[in-house]
């Protein structure tokens, strides 16, 4: 697992983790990284946020803010982070082992389309 591995390279023997992303339609989450609750979780946020609805976000002739020339229309996105998670998790470091459950796994989850995104981890501590 990426976050361990750097972790491990930190020597961070007592402190914290945390992975952050700067994107607005981009998530960070904690959770069972298994197919079938990964199909769910795709149905699910479907079925609550569809794609090809209204969003005003999505509506140039009413939005004046923010505006890029080669805009996505992505308002289903945006929508989707706010529900979904944070741009960012922290995870306790106790004796160099990064303390997440048995099943669980930090994901970086694309509410969006993909496309080259980033994100940062950092461990600090003694």
């Amino acid at each position: 697992m990426l976050v361990r591995d750097v972790v491990a390279r930190s020597g961070v023997r007592h402190g914290q983790v945390t992975v952050y992303t700067p994107h607005t339609t981009t998530s960070v989450v904690i959770n069972e990284s298994e197919t079938g609750f990964l199909n769910d979780y795709r149905r699910t946020i479907q079925e609550a946020i569809p794609e090809g609805v209204y969003y005003e976000h999505d509506d140039h002739s009413v939005r004046t803010e923010n505006l890029q020339e080669d805009e996505f229309i992505n308002g289903h996105a945006h929508v989707r982070q706010l529900l979904v998670g944070q741009p960012s998790v922290t995870i306790p470091v106790v004796d160099g082992e990064v303390l997440l459950g048995q099943w669980q796994r930090v994901m970086f989850v694309e509410l969006d389309q993909a496309r080259e995104r980033r994100a940062f981890i950092h461990a600090q501590g003694a």
